[in-house]
């Protein structure tokens, strides 16, 4: 496949976001979770990649609903559990290594539990008769990282069949709504004023520097970084504020002779207060000497699930237009697979 084949490809992937959380619901192991006797307070996610931004990205709601929600990029288990945790095992493979780990470790905990997964051998554990949990089983045959609208709409239903964050799951159709209208302003027909577009060709050549300016849009943030890296192979830094102001933005003083190396993006979404916003302003006044542009960019919605996926489909739409200015193919990930075979033959040696 070539760069252009495979940039319609990633295309369509991004535009199907929509479609993705509109389905959630209907995806086969829902129908059986059930509250477990003892409510739910925490919740884990253990994954990596594409796998573990769903995570992420609700974070910010279930803190809304009083849940604490954190994703484990490790293997192994927190020592902080109690069985009030649910523990959600987030692989699109079901192969990733570290997720596993954190799966064998919670065998015979009293924990709630919970597989999301296409299958492979996280499903298997999840369905063995020694020790079987819940699993929800995702649509097979995609890039992890184009799958985000199951695994985030899974996750989402789940959190509300289990009674954790009660109405999540109808919040999904209303989000879609939203995507449907971005991609009026940010699809392949947007037209020469597509904010994505016109990110993409300032960040040609060049380091992409992400500042997020709240905690709705930290996780776009990350999200958008990862896309970055592996539709338009290009490196990312993200910073959060008001953290970012409390050290980075003191860290590019040295390198002001190459400002014209560097691209500073600014998201922002509603949940900025006025010196959030005020911080993020001044920030970037205080960069000037050190970016060759700022850019800015707003999140669209009117609730928190929306303004968050809406700031997602910037960045993905973003890195595929890198992707096409650089000439890239965006599909492949020739490095990640290189990485596990020789980790594969390493293991087995």
């Amino acid at each position: 496949m070539g760069p252009e084949a495979g940039l319609a490809v990633m295309l369509d992937h991004v535009r199907a976001l929509p479609a993705q959380l509109e389905g959630a619901a209907r995806l086969p192991g829902l129908e059986r979770l059930r509250p477990p006797a003892q409510p739910v307070r925490d919740v884990l996610v253990c994954g990596m990649g594409g796998s573990a931004i769903a995570g992420d990205l609700l974070a910010p709601v279930a803190e809304r609903a009083g849940v604490r929600l954190a994703v484990r990029r490790e293997p192994g288990l927190p020592g902080w559990l109690d069985e009030r945790t649910l523990l959600v095992f987030s692989s699109y493979s079901g192969r990733s290594d570290e997720t596993l780990a954190a799966a064998r470790a919670a065998a015979g905990r009293p924990n709630p539990r919970l597989a999301i997964t296409t299958g492979g051998p996280l499903g298997e554990l999840a369905d063995g008769r020694a020790d079987p949990f819940p699993r929800i089983s995702l649509p097979p045959g995609l890039p992890p990282r184009a799958a985000l609208g199951h695994s985030l709409g899974a996750l989402a239903c789940a959190l509300d069949r289990l009674g954790a964050v009660p109405g999540l799951a109808a919040e999904l159709p209303a989000a879609a709504a939203v995507l449907r209208l971005g991609e009026l302003k940010l699809g392949p027909t947007a037209g020469p004023d597509n904010p994505a577009l016109l990110a993409a060709r300032a960040a040609l050549g060049r380091l992409l520097v992400v500042y997020t300016c709240s905690p709705e849009a930290h996780a776009p943030g990350l999200r958008l970084k990862a896309q970055v890296n592996e539709n338009g192979k290009s490196p990312v830094l993200v910073a959060p504020l008001p953290e970012a102001a409390h050290n980075d933005i003191v860290g590019w003083e040295v390198l002001r002779p190459r400002k014209r190396d560097f691209l500073l993006l600014l998201l922002h979404s509603g949940d900025e207060t006025p010196e959030a916003r005020l911080r993020a302003r001044t920030a970037g006044d205080l960069l000037q000497g050190e970016f060759q542009a700022r850019i800015e960019h707003e999140a669209a919605g009117d609730f928190p699930l929306a303004r968050i996926l809406s700031l997602v489909q910037f960045g993905d739409y973003l890195s595929c237009y890198l992707a096409a200015a650089a000439g890239v193919d965006p599909v492949p990930v020739t490095r990640i697979d290189a990485l596990k075979e020789r980790l594969r033959k390493d293991a087995g040696t």
